[in-house]
């Protein structure tokens, strides 16, 4: 085995390891660890420790015997850290899925306090309304001397100094950023710091790099799940709809145009163009939901059962007995990116369609209905895509979604058998930025591997 690229993927759940051999041809087996969430007292918080999310992407790296060419960090955005001087984290990450920001100081929440103030309306979770709800609560760490994203702190870990850049797709995430310009709002700025000419992360060039580890191993600037999982999944830029269904859902367009329909976010797309992204809050998340209400039914009976084994009955249950269309479900459960505060619902309910598989295929055909409501709103460019690339351990591991994804879009769809998409994308990445590989040599290993 020659050099390898490392792609590492910081994500909700799991840290996972892609390890790319590029002499050889091949993707080594994907290893991960748990990323438990961090339990701080506050009712409000979804957090996790970024000291043990350190030590175990140290750990990862240990496991491989190869000479490492290049490491790149991507995964869940959105959420912030506190770090002191040395670049030492001195607060828990704060992730996407914290609601902080929802809380009320003085009889307003953040969120709507900061649109108020400079009109701008950002979406629980994001960064730069973290540090403002963080102020208003007073739970700004003492040591503080700044705070960033966990990609940018592993990034800097690796490196050995806090980095001062990261790739646009990392920086849009904290909010009131503009991805056509690669700045972020100042009016934003000198309200969520509460001064004038604050100066934040900068925005680095596509695939540079951020700098060397101690052993001399080349590390780019961290980049975005979402732009790291399309560049390692997708071959065909303008012709494929990239399709996530993880804990949250996500539908990926590539396109060189800047116009995106408001329900839709721009996202820079490494300086290729860029991608009119459509995001969800529940697509697993919505699924596991119903998952916890059939379990709590059957052990209220007094009968043991496995999680394992309530999956089954429900993919047995949707796959022999669940009709299409019964039941409408709404699995908006935990909101939308743009109204938190919208929840989901259960439809269409008749005298005799409230049955288990009804529920499952309606809660599946929601998840996916809601995607496809994004490719309908990006209407000049979805009309170009002639087929859907679908990633997740949901398509991969139950053929109910496969059959949503064929009933709600009508497209042919790959499934793509990666162990994750994310890192192999990421790993592709460093490749490109220490000159192993060309753009289009990237596509052309996405195409032969992938199949997209």
């Amino acid at each position: 085995m020659g050099m390898v690229h490392i792609g590492l993927d910081i994500g909700t759940t799991h840290i996972v390891m892609t390890v790319l051999d590029l002499e050889q041809g091949r993707l080594l087996p994907a290893i991960s660890l748990a990323n438990p969430q961090f339990q701080t007292g506050e009712p409000y918080a979804h957090a996790q420790d970024p000291h043990a999310i350190e030590q175990a992407v140290m750990s990862l790296l240990g496991t491989i015997s190869s000479p490492i060419a290049s490491i790149c960090v991507t995964g869940q955005v959105h959420g912030i850290l506190y770090h002191d001087a040395s670049g030492s984290a001195v607060s828990p990450l704060y992730t996407w899925l914290d609601r902080r920001a929802m809380e009320k100081v003085d009889g307003i929440d953040s969120q709507q306090l900061l649109y108020e103030k400079t009109g701008a309306l950002l979406p629980s979770g994001y960064g730069l309304l973290a540090h403002y709800a963080n102020r208003r609560l007073n739970n700004v760490p003492p040591h503080a001397t700044g705070f960033c994203g966990i990609l940018e702190y592993i990034t800097g870990r690796l490196v050995g100094c806090v980095i001062e850049k990261s790739d646009p797709s990392c920086l849009g995430p904290f909010g009131s950023f503009d991805p056509i310009t690669s700045t972020f709002d100042e009016r934003v700025l000198t309200e969520v710091f509460d001064t004038q000419g604050k100066r934040f992360l900068l925005a680095s060039k596509p695939f540079e790099l951020a700098g060397y580890t101690s052993d001399g191993v080349a590390v780019t600037y961290p980049v975005g799940d979402n732009q790291a999982g399309f560049f390692g999944l997708v071959s065909d830029w303008p012709h494929s709809a990239l399709v996530s269904m993880g804990t949250s859902g996500q539908i990926s367009l590539f396109s060189t145009n800047t116009q995106c329909p408001s329900s839709m976010e721009l996202r820079p797309f490494l300086g290729q163009g860029y991608l009119h992204v459509g995001a969800t809050l529940t697509a697993g998340k919505a699924y596991e939901t119903v998952h916890h209400f059939i379990a709590s039914i059957i052990r209220s009976a007094g009968v043991e059962i496995s999680d394992e084994a309530v999956f089954d009955l429900m993919k047995r249950e949707g796959s022999a007995n669940g009709i299409p269309g019964s039941l409408t479900v709404d699995t908006r459960f935990n909101g939308s990116r743009k109204n938190p505060n919208v929840r989901g619902a259960i439809s269409s309910i008749q005298m005799d369609n409230l049955t288990l598989g009804n529920l499952v295929v309606g809660t599946i055909d929601g998840i996916v209905a809601e995607l496809y409501q994004f490719g309908l709103d990006s209407r000049q460019v979805f009309q170009q895509i002639e087929r859907v690339v679908a990633t997740g351990s949901s398509v991969r591991k139950n053929p109910l979604f496969v059959e949503a994804l064929h009933r709600n879009f009508k497209l042919p769809t790959t499934i793509a058998q990666v162990d994750d998409g994310a890192g192999f994308g990421a790993a592709l990445i460093g490749a490109v930025a220490t000159g192993a590989l060309s753009i289009p040599q990237a596509k052309s290993v996405v195409g032969s591997m992938i199949g997209s």
